[in-house]
């Protein structure tokens, strides 16, 4: 069997698939096994392939509003907040765009990611609120995403509040992490609905 892969659709290189022996694993002299990068083994889409290049070009901007910047470091009319430190806050932001990606790509129709306008810069744009449920309260951000370039995006930290009843607008998505599950959420008339769960 001939199989005919393209790269670039410049060439296209041809393989011959014969019936021969698995390449033997690499030893290295501390007995350890080492990965055989040119073996030919089973992916989502064949039970015979070989892994030829990795992309991981996807490049995410993290950017904090003074607002947010204020509230933590002098406080606000409340006084000092505490649990919004920057450590905590870029984690599970980090955490969440991956799974807001990932629902997003499984068909699931929310909006979550702008395109900024130049004409038009005052235009609305959506924000959506991750929350962690901590042992010691709810960490809640409110976190603006743009779209800049191919795989290249910006997320900005509008405010964050550590709270078990934080406040979500009408309309507004929020993704809840928790231990075991993922929620994305939407409020919607003062009744909060969810949208789809994700089993870790």
């Amino acid at each position: 069997m001939v199989c005919f892969f393209k790269v670039n659709c410049k060439k296209t290189y041809i393989f011959a698939r014969m019936e021969k022996p698995k390449r033997p694993r690499i030893q290295n002299t501390n007995g350890a096994v080492v990965e055989d990068t040119l073996e030919f083994k089973a992916n989502c889409a064949s039970k015979n392939a070989q892994c030829i290049h990795t992309y991981d070009e996807l490049k995410v901007e993290l950017w904090c509003d003074k607002h947010y910047h204020h509230r933590r470091t002098f406080g606000d009319s409340s006084g000092e907040r505490e649990g919004i430190e920057i450590e905590g806050v870029q984690e599970l932001i980090i955490k969440s765009f991956k799974y807001l990606l990932d629902i997003y790509l499984r068909g699931i129709p929310f909006k979550f990611i702008n395109f900024f306008d130049p004409a038009n810069p005052d235009k609305k744009k959506e924000r959506v609120v991750l929350k962690e449920v901590l042992e010691d309260g709810t960490l809640n951000i409110v976190a603006e995403i743009h779209y800049l370039d191919t795989s290249q995006f910006e997320v900005t930290i509008i405010t964050a509040m550590k709270t078990d009843d934080f406040k979500v607008a009408d309309g507004q998505y929020s993704l809840r992490v928790t231990k075991g599950r993922i929620l994305l959420n939407r409020m919607i008339r003062n009744s909060m609905n969810t949208v789809y769960t994700l089993d870790l």
